[in-house]
């Protein structure tokens, strides 16, 4: 009998970095379409991701109903309106949004807090008054 040989390990690339928000948006994306999945399996039997994917898609370009139905119509995903309008709905409220970049007004504010604290609070520095 013959030795059987190792299989050849695979190198894999290293892993690049992700932040914690970058995590985070990720995990929110990937429970987004799997509650897409799941409606679509409920009301029309099939549970695909890359539908879901699709549909997805399709609600964070065409943010109205109408323009929603419209474009799921010419896509051939003939939908009754109540289940386009709860698809919809799920994508804007579930999908994940970036956090814009700190804007020079935060910036300086942040720079600013290294006054003092009459300056940061200027209302709750006024003396107490007798009664």
């Amino acid at each position: 009998r013959a030795p059987r040989e190792a299989a050849p390990r695979l190198s894999r690339a290293p892993a690049r970095p992700r932040s914690t928000m970058d995590a985070l948006l990720g995990l929110q994306r990937l429970s987004l379409v799997q509650k897409i999945c799941s409606e679509l399996k409920n009301h029309i039997g099939v549970d695909d991701k890359t539908l879901a994917e699709f549909i997805i898609e399709l609600a964070q370009e065409n943010s109205t109903l109408p323009a929603f139905m419209r474009a799921l119509d010419e896509n051939g995903a003939e939908f009754p309106e109540d289940f386009a309008s709860t698809l919809l709905h799920l994508v804007q409220t579930m999908a994940p949004r970036k956090r814009p970049a700190p804007s020079a007004p935060a910036a300086s504010a942040a720079a600013s807090s290294s006054s003092g604290p009459t300056e940061r609070f200027s209302g709750l520095a006024i003396p107490n008054a007798d009664p």
